[in-house]
């Protein structure tokens, strides 16, 4: 399967990504919509260069790779997409996964991020080891769980 998303249909996409950013207080440029639009058509995270590839492909001209990365870390700021850093240290960008329990499951193959389903035990169990941690004197600002393994479709 290819990491590299379909293309969306032009108008619709270009109202979404437009609020979106809007929303958030970004700056509405042809190249933040393009790539917010990508990232959400994705079927798996995107590298720094998967995305100018499927920009160029999008748009039929290549992007300036450094305002790529800067769209992608605003992206990240606002909210809009995640930035994860893979076990092989490379940065994949995907959409924001909102996860009812806060917790996330990443393919150690394909990056592909899923919310995981809310346990009530995993909140206890999150707060006891934030008390462990605070009495050694270190302070907690958010808990997250990050599942890593092989989703199904790579099992094959």
């Amino acid at each position: 399967m290819s990491p590299h998303p379909t293309k969306p249909s032009p108008a619709a996409a270009a109202s979404g990504s437009e609020a979106l950013l809007r929303s958030t207080g970004l700056r509405v440029t042809r190249a933040a919509q393009t790539v917010l639009e990508l990232l959400e058509h994705a079927s798996q995270p995107l590298t720094h260069d998967d995305v100018v590839a499927a920009y160029t492909t999008a748009t039929g001209a290549p992007p300036d790779r450094v305002t790529i990365y800067r769209v992608l870390d605003r992206l990240v700021e606002a909210g809009l997409c995640d930035r994860r850093v893979g076990a092989d240290r490379i940065n994949r960008f995907s959409r924001h996964v909102e996860a009812a329990s806060g917790n996330i499951f990443e393919c150690d193959q394909c990056h592909k991020v899923l919310a995981l389903p809310s346990d009530p035990e995993l909140p206890k169990v999150m707060s006891r080891l934030g008390r462990e941690l605070r009495k050694q004197g270190i302070d907690t600002r958010r808990t997250a769980l990050t599942l890593h393994g092989t989703c199904g479709e790579c099992r094959g």
